[in-house]
């Protein structure tokens, strides 16, 4: 097979596995990098975070950096949809502790180590399979390891509710029918793929710096997105009927090609006093980063 021929001294499965554990690596602290994004963490504040800073991402970005390589592996070793979740949870449990031991028990990265190790395992599958890997098809190669997952995992809580408390996502599951990070990961990552990849791309292709393409995407991500951080801080309504609002007019007016960051500043400014947050967009725009490198 092609990924057991020898590249020096490496085999092509161990350097293409640590090749796509780098690229991830990268997405996830461009992610943080990209400046201003409205209401987040980034190079210059903290958005509406009082617990987090840019210092604190990078910091998680690194202690989960070790992790990536095994979820790629697990794509490459061409290991069945039906059975990837086991093998990508068992290492998403260890980065969630390691990202939690750097970060004191802050919570910065955990819905993107779902996404991103979902998306290392198609590019993985996709390449131990077809010999290449594009972004669509890694995108609906991870979909087909959460096959069915919103039914699974979510739909029996309408049935009978968990003697737990409920997660802020099976909560919103329930009331209003929003499904979240997994529903984006069941559907083939549509946000990214059709949203923000194209944002991206285009605003590359016309010529705008790599970090105003970043906005750009987030924007796009962010008018699609069923973004739970956001309804969870202020509310469903707001989500339904105010947010695509201010996020479509500050994309009317945010140009990445002759960037003037004043509409994104006055983005943040709405969002303050409800210190809302598109974190799901975030995890999404490194998801976008890292689909452009394949």
């Amino acid at each position: 097979h092609k990924y057991y021929r020898v590249c020096g001294r490496m085999p092509m499965k161990s350097r293409a596995a640590k090749l796509l554990a780098s690229a991830a690596h990268e997405a996830a602290v461009r992610e943080v990098l990209t400046t201003p994004k409205p209401g987040l963490v980034d190079a210059e504040g903290s958005g509406c975070h009082e617990d987090m800073d840019c210092a604190l991402f990078i910091k998680s970005t690194q202690a989960i950096a070790p992790f990536w390589e095994a979820q790629a592996r697990t794509g490459l070793n061409g290991t069945p949809p039906s059975e990837a979740m086991r093998e990508l949870r068992a290492a998403g449990a260890e980065m969630e502790r390691a990202m939690f031991a750097a970060t004191d028990g802050i919570n910065t990265h955990k819905g993107l180590i779902y996404l991103m190790s979902l998306l290392l395992y198609g590019a993985g599958y996709m390449l131990s399979m077809e010999g290449e890997a594009s972004a669509d098809g890694a995108a609906r190669a991870a979909s087909r390891a959460v096959s069915g997952a919103v039914a699974r995992e979510l739909g029996p809580l309408a049935a009978k509710s968990p003697d737990r408390p409920l997660s802020n996502g099976e909560r919103l599951f329930l009331e209003y029918g929003i499904t979240g990070v997994r529903g984006e990961a069941e559907r083939a990552f549509p946000s990214v793929v059709k949203d923000g990849l194209s944002a991206l791309r285009n605003a590359l292709d016309g010529g705008a710096a790599e970090n105003d393409a970043g906005l750009a995407a987030l924007l796009a991500i962010m008018a699609v997105c069923e973004d739970s951080n956001v309804i969870h801080r202020a509310g469903y309504g707001y989500w339904r009927d105010v947010y695509p609002r201010l996020v479509a007019d500050t994309a009317v007016k945010f140009d990445p090609l002759r960037p003037d960051y004043r509409p994104l500043y006055a983005l943040e400014a709405a969002f303050l006093p409800l210190r809302v947050s598109p974190g799901g967009a975030a995890d999404l725009l490194s998801c976008t980063y890292f689909l452009n490198f394949l």
